[in-house]
């Protein structure tokens, strides 16, 4: 009952800072599709017109290739946690959302900072802090599943993302959310989930944690194609030199999706 407990408590703290440094992100972002101009443009900020097809293509690649990379560095030792059943509660006698705090630190600092040619290295570090401690975070509840859920999570959230940002790299903008339906959404999914989280808290009741991450994963499914648009350069600017936070948001969902598609197998047993 206390490892039960525990779980909730850093899953509520987790969900919480997420929506925060989202909150950060996109104030940042909104430089991609606000209606007026900047007083002083970056020059290496083309309007989507004057892109150069080959540099979008690239700066695409670059992206997802990392995100990539990204999944794969947290993917392989949640999977071998998860077979080796080692005694993490044990050996590292940290409550796991102490983790998900730094994270947030981490995260903060880097939605925060200018990605600059300087500020590049810095910026793949707090990339790369960020996941050490994802990583480390999962492996308290991966280590009490079966690897066969863990290894079938993950699978469905790689099929699933790249599904949704498929749709939104090519579908037509019309059927895309759009800025104001993407903030809607999160809204009102995070009154909901504040709701439901603090249900499940007081309450000690396992439902609502899986309504709890219901909602999460419908936020994370209008999420998706958002993020889409933004790095192919459909939202009137493409986000050149910001490959670390571009490739981390991927990774970020891909985490969540598996999360959530791992609560919803905990509960179907």
């Amino acid at each position: 009952m206390s490892y039960r407990l525990l779980s909730m408590l850093s899953k509520i703290v987790g969900i919480i800072l997420y929506f925060i440094k989202f909150q950060i992100n996109m104030d940042r972002n909104n430089r991609a599709i606000r209606p007026w101009p900047r007083r002083n443009p970056d020059p290496e900020q083309e309007e989507p017109n004057e892109i150069n097809a080959r540099k979008l293509r690239i700066f695409i690649f670059k992206v997802y290739l990392c995100a990539a990379i990204l999944c794969l560095l947290s993917a392989i030792p949640w999977i071998c946690v998860s077979v080796l059943k080692p005694p993490v509660y044990s050996d590292i006698p940290v409550p796991p959302f102490m983790w998900l705090i730094i994270t947030f630190v981490l995260l903060t600092v880097l939605s925060c900072a200018p990605q600059t040619p300087v500020t590049l290295w810095l910026c793949w570090g707090l990339v790369l802090g960020s996941l050490f401690f994802i990583t480390l975070f999962g492996c308290y509840f991966v280590v009490l599943m079966s690897v066969w859920v863990v290894v079938g999570a993950m699978g469905i959230s790689v099929v699933l993302l790249a599904l949704l940002h498929l749709y939104g790299a090519k579908a037509p903008m019309l059927m895309l959310p759009n800025m104001l339906c993407t903030c809607a959404v999160m809204l009102v999914g995070f009154i909901t989930l504040f709701v439901l989280l603090m249900m499940s808290l007081f309450t000690n009741d396992g439902r609502y944690v899986l309504a709890s991450a219901i909602v999460f994963f419908i936020i994370v499914i209008f999420l998706a194609p958002f993020q889409a648009s933004f790095i192919c350069g459909r939202l009137q600017q493409v986000p050149y030199g910001e490959v670390a936070s571009c490739a981390n948001g991927i990774y970020m969902h891909f985490c969540f999706l598996a999360t959530c598609l791992m609560i919803f197998a905990s509960f179907t047993k």
